[in-house]
């Protein structure tokens, strides 16, 4: 067992209420047996004050973890706040692991997703296309009972939100690496598959990481072949989606509408056609987590796995360099 490490929290001053401070990490740490840490913090979001000889980085921020490991030789965890690590996979040394915080985005994120689904089902966007040129145009629609829902991702966010839309009723299609079956689907289909589903979906929902076999996965001839009047959320990343493809789609009334989490460029510059694209709400970012409960979450699960890094297990949440997840 490591008994004596040195862990270093990278804060990010942009986001003060995602920063942590030493005193909430001890609490936790103090419940592992043999353990002793120094732990140093730096908030001030410059590279060169990366910690001084750490074991253990909790990147709180986007970084360089080649950098990190050149400020620290013995690293060999980071752990991030996020769930999606694809802004760390170019820089990462191979002897040096990383976690992310997948689970914590899933309570509110299934709520989120269930509130964006019903919001389409209801035409709410259309609705509110209308009233930005005071146009009155009745839509009856039903209930999203019997709606087949296609869950691209079924990762913690995924699963949660698939138990959402059949506690309601609906129909969820999985789309996942494996194809496996799941207990919160109705079917569930590896991605080579996606094709052969595409047509069936009244509401396409993206969970997915960035990854090479994810990147572009939903092109425009994917989303061509959607049926008239299907709706597209996109919680994931944005480079899963052809956005050009997307706004086209939209703009010709094809789609029902969409609800974008995730965007190319963030914030969404100004100039941005998409800010006037019909049907289509835009959230900044920002839906999936509660940051009342967040840093918590995180903390819990960096303990944990600070506790199985000392006595030589397997990390929770492991992201396997390869797979990009």
């Amino acid at each position: 067992m490591h008994s004596n490490l040195r862990i270093h929290i990278e804060n990010d001053p942009a986001t003060p209420s995602l920063m942590l401070d030493e005193q909430a990490l001890r609490q936790r740490l103090n419940a592992i047996p043999g353990l002793s840490v120094a732990i140093s913090v730096n908030s001030t979001g410059r590279s060169e004050s990366i910690g001084h000889n750490a074991d253990i980085l909790l990147a709180c921020r986007k970084l360089n973890i080649d950098e990190a490991k050149a400020a620290n030789p013995n690293l060999r965890f980071v752990q991030t706040i996020s769930a999606g690590v694809e802004a760390y996979l170019d820089h990462l040394p191979a002897d040096v692991s990383l976690a992310n915080a997948s689970g914590v985005h899933a309570a509110k994120g299934a709520e989120f997703i269930l509130c964006a689904a019903l919001m389409l089902n209801f035409s709410i966007p259309h609705f509110v296309t209308d009233k930005e040129h005071c146009v009155w145009a009745p839509k009856f629609g039903g209930t999203i009972a019997e709606r087949k829902v296609l869950m691209l991702g079924v990762g913690s966010i995924g699963s949660a939100a698939a138990r959402a839309l059949r506690s309601q009723g609906a129909y969820v299609i999985g789309i996942t690496r494996s194809g496996a079956p799941h207990n919160d689907l109705n079917e569930s289909y590896p991605i080579e598959r996606l094709d052969q589903v595409l047509d069936q979906a009244d509401l396409v929902v993206c969970t997915l990481p960035l990854t090479p076999g994810t990147r572009n996965l939903m092109n425009a001839e994917r989303l061509a072949r959607l049926k008239p009047g299907c709706g597209i959320v996109n919680v994931g990343r944005a480079g899963v989606i052809d956005y050009q493809a997307l706004e086209d789609r939209l703009r010709s009334g094809d789609l029902s509408g969409a609800v974008l989490d995730v965007f190319p460029e963030e914030p969404l510059p100004v100039a941005h056609s998409l800010w006037d694209c019909p049907r289509l709400v835009i959230t900044p970012h920002c839906s999936l987590d509660d940051h009342t409960t967040y840093m918590n979450a995180c903390l819990d699960i960096f303990a944990e796995n600070v506790g199985r890094f000392a006595r030589g297990e397997d990390l929770i949440n492991e992201i396997d360099r390869h797979a990009g997840y």
